[in-house]
């Protein structure tokens, strides 16, 4: 009969101590997730990836970081594929958010930011913002190119003006380097006003939790802006 409480009490010890383990995580991730949807309005709910190193520590409320992912959204006449926050690490009430089916958390979350647009979505910018016909654009690891077309002596023909693209406090600029005509010399004077025409500049606004885009890279098929964020308020934090 002792070895049976025994037995009784130990297992009971490790159902305490297992089931939180493993399900905490999970009701966290969905409370956090919730108020995301709730504050930036989004019509799906994000994705959410808490971590703890070590892993014990989430029974305390202790997290080494974690990533909210949103799809396709609109950011002020932009169309970003997906956005994504990697947080620094940051503590739950854990007693609070699961008690008050909310997330709690000790102080507002920081971290790092990355939206994703695509190859579509910039050359829809281009042709709305650059001052020459803009019939195309193409991402590469290596820049960006922008197909556009030139007029000499009434014969026009394809040019492709390649350059990069960088970030002017949040605005997302093309910053146009060389100009390509395939068998035919540009004449100086219309490879000027190539290069002036094409570039661009279009502020990116609407970034959720007032995010700071720091730096633009280029990949094939999309540009990808990262930055930083702070102050996210969840819950009852903060």
């Amino acid at each position: 009969m002792r070895r049976f409480l025994l037995f009784v009490v130990m297992l009971g010890a490790l159902v305490f101590v297992v089931v939180p383990y493993f399900v905490l995580p999970a009701v966290l991730e969905g409370l956090v997730a919730r108020d995301v949807q709730d504050r930036l309005g989004l019509a799906e709910r994000p994705g959410v990836e808490l971590e703890s190193d070590p892993q014990w520590e989430m029974l305390l409320g202790e997290f080494s970081g974690g990533r909210i992912s949103v799809g396709g959204t609109d950011l002020g006449g932009v169309r970003a594929e997906g956005v994504a926050m990697d947080l620094e690490p940051f503590s739950v009430s854990v007693g609070e958010s699961v008690s008050g089916r909310t997330a709690v958390v000790e102080e507002p979350l920081s971290g790092r930011v990355r939206l994703t647009i695509s190859e579509r979505e910039v050359s829809r910018l281009a042709r709305e913002n650059a001052g020459v016909p803009v019939n195309g654009v193409g991402l590469r690891e290596e820049g960006a190119t922008i197909d556009s077309e030139a007029s000499v002596l009434g014969t026009t023909f394809p040019v492709a003006v390649e350059g990069d693209v960088g970030v002017e406090g949040n605005a997302l600029v093309f910053r146009p380097g060389t100009v390509r005509a395939a068998g035919m010399t540009v004449p100086g004077y219309l490879a000027d006003s190539l290069l002036a025409g094409t570039a661009f500049r279009y502020p990116v606004k609407g970034l959720p939790y007032g995010a700071t885009i720091t730096d633009a890279r280029t990949r094939e098929g999309a540009v990808v802006l990262t930055g930083r964020v702070s102050g996210v308020e969840i819950g009852g934090g903060g």
